[in-house]
């Protein structure tokens, strides 16, 4: 059963694109529970958040955000605010004893994100997905993964040959690390 096909999510918004999450949904884990660590919250969250309850038994799922508007309010999910200075400067830390599943890399905006792989090293055991939105509108975001996680097997890719000036939202990779 994939839980991430038809979610209501819509092409045509900055939101993550309904094929890509569907794409991803193949990939989850089959197990009782799940713990999901998303970078960069939005409409897609609580989408996701939503439709993972109907595949699991117990859903864990953390956010970190630099923007209030776009923090999710869904009770059972947990932000956690934070500035694009604190990600940049490396003075965020996600707690050593937290272990996650899946991983969504969806912000911030701009070539920030790439920041966060050294930061969740840690916290994802061999197996664990990583899905990277725009993953080629700039290309210090595969190179940073990579860096991170030299072993990655990629799983799925869409956008690589497009054109940089149309890549950033048609574009994604999900890896095993």
């Amino acid at each position: 059963m994939n839980p991430l096909k038809n979610i209501g999510l819509k092409n045509g918004t900055n939101s993550l694109k309904p094929l890509q999450i569907e794409q991803l949904g193949e990939f989850l884990p089959n197990t009782l529970s799940i713990r999901v660590l998303e970078f960069g919250a939005g409409g897609s969250t609580t989408l996701i958040f939503e439709a993972l309850k109907k595949k699991y038994k117990n859903v864990t799922y953390v956010t970190y955000e630099t923007n209030a508007k776009y923090a999710p309010t869904t009770q059972g999910l947990t932000v956690r605010m934070h500035t694009r200075d604190e990600l940049a400067d490396a003075t965020i830390s996600i707690p050593k004893n937290e272990k996650y599943d899946l991983v969504i890399v969806d912000g911030p905006d701009g070539d920030h994100r790439k920041y966060w792989y050294p930061l969740f090293v840690d916290n994802v055991d061999a197996g664990a997905i990583v899905h990277i939105d725009d993953a080629f509108h700039f290309p210090s975001f595969e190179h940073e993964f990579l860096k991170s996680f030299p072993h990655a097997e990629i799983l799925d890719e869409h956008g690589r040959s497009l054109d940089y000036s149309r890549r950033g939202h048609n574009c994604w990779i999900t890896a095993k690390v």
